[in-house]
């Protein structure tokens, strides 16, 4: 399976594929939202995550006044609001991916200030111009306090921001050497902040001949930057890092050449390839379901939306943080290493007990109306398992479900107790 279209045959284009959509796509289907888009075809379906309602301009602009408290919680709080919402489901997925990627941590930034203003950028410019994205946050004060860019300075070069910009952001290990990290390092200098804002400072600039990737030239920050990115690996790295996130956790070498193509070709332009991922016999390819472990922020978001629940954004912030995702707080500026990292001993009780809290907060109609009013304790355990996980290969068990469910007092009871059962679930882990 490649970036082909995907053609779907009679049947092909199911609930469970729609609802795959919703969850790499967004974070989850609301009740009814997988029902919908299954009415009226895979195209618009894909086409519809690129076409977002916007979000509430005054829940954007409501944060401003806590930014001064010096705390991220109410930020991280905020942006689970939004992450949760119905404005632009993909765009907040993007800018989460773009949080890892690039990730920076207030532990040392220390502004929610500088935070906010890094998490506005990945929301403008995410969908664009990797290119335009990537100068956007070499100069962005929270990244250049990160990477102490205030520090680099003709004679001095400090080569933090340098060394990630090839090993994570843009490149990726073994596509350069030690010796492009010290000419790359040199030609970064003058990069700085004043306030909470970027400033160039000239007399910091290391003007001499710098030997970088193969060529020498008195580079300045901004040509350094577009030679690194002009590099064929610059491709492959950041069409690797889509595929991960939106298709498969261990794509081929054909398949990151595929879509490193596709990304030169579109002009850099993250959302133009992702319609195509989106839209590809890679990305439905029954492989490629339920085979990314969810992280934290993902996982919580799917249970509430999916169920309709009322939680508050706090609560689904403190719940990450509790299964290891605190947002703007990465732990390195590595990100979350993801995968199987999300799930140890530290934080499989955190990522057990989330989605039991919510659903505590659910009533007997609000359930039924997420998943079906179910007739008898049997059905119940149906409803439960094929609503939260449509096309599930269930083996053994649905039969285990409903051996469960008939214990039950009701065939209500039953659907609490299914929908309890299959949220901590090792299937339900999966994305």
């Amino acid at each position: 399976m490649g970036l082909a279209p995907w053609r779907p045959t009679a049947g092909d284009w199911d609930l469970a594929a729609a609802t795959h959509l919703c969850n790499r796509a967004g974070f989850g289907p609301r009740p009814g939202q997988a029902e919908a888009l299954l009415a009226g075809g895979h195209e618009a379906a894909v086409a519809s995550f690129f076409e977002p309602a916007g979000h509430d301009p005054a829940y954007l602009k409501g944060i401003t006044i806590l930014l001064g408290s010096g705390d991220t919680q109410p930020l991280a709080a905020w942006w689970m609001g939004l992450i949760g919402g119905d404005g632009d489901p993909l765009g907040e997925r993007v800018a989460l991916m773009w949080h890892d990627h690039f990730a920076t941590s207030d532990d040392k930034v220390g502004d929610p200030r500088l935070m906010h203003g890094q998490n506005r950028l990945f929301r403008e410019l995410g969908l664009g111009d990797f290119r335009v994205l990537c100068h956007a946050v070499a100069k962005d004060p929270a990244m250049l306090l990160w990477l102490d860019g205030d520090l680099n300075r003709a004679g001095h070069p400090n080569e933090n921001f340098a060394r990630e910009v090839m090993e994570l952001f843009v490149l990726g290990i073994g596509n350069y050497t030690e010796d492009d990290i010290l000419a790359a390092a040199r030609a970064f200098s003058g990069w700085g902040t004043k306030g909470r804002a970027f400033r160039y400072r000239a007399k910091y600039h290391d003007e001499g001949q710098k030997t970088l990737l193969g060529r020498t030239d008195a580079f300045s920050p901004e040509e350094a930057l577009d030679w690194i990115l002009a590099q064929p690996a610059a491709a492959r790295h950041i069409a690797r890092r889509l595929l991960v996130e939106f298709v498969t956790p261990e794509p081929s070498d054909d398949l990151c050449a595929a879509a490193a193509e596709r990304l030169v070709a579109l002009g850099w332009q993250v959302g133009a390839l992702l319609r195509e991922l989106l839209s590809s016999e890679a990305f439905f390819a029954p492989e490629a379901r339920r085979a990314r472990i969810a992280g934290p922020v993902e996982l919580v978001t799917r249970a509430v939306r999916r169920l309709g629940l009322a939680v508050p954004p706090t609560e689904l912030a403190e719940a990450a943080a509790e299964m290891g995702q605190a947002l703007f707080r990465p732990p390195s500026v590595k990100g979350w290493d993801g995968g199987e990292v999300w799930i140890n001993a530290g934080t499989w009780t955190a990522r057990h007990n989330a989605p039991l809290r919510a659903l505590e907060g659910l009533d007997d109609s609000g359930l039924v109306a997420a998943l079906g009013r179910p007739r008898s304790k049997s059905e119940a355990a149906d409803l439960a398992l094929d609503g939260l996980l449509p096309g599930l290969d269930s083996g053994g068990f649905r039969t285990a479900l409903s051996a469960e469910a008939e214990r039950a007092d009701s065939p209500t009871e039953a659907l609490r107790l299914a929908t309890a059962l299959v949220l901590v679930a090792p299937e339900y882990q999966l994305s």
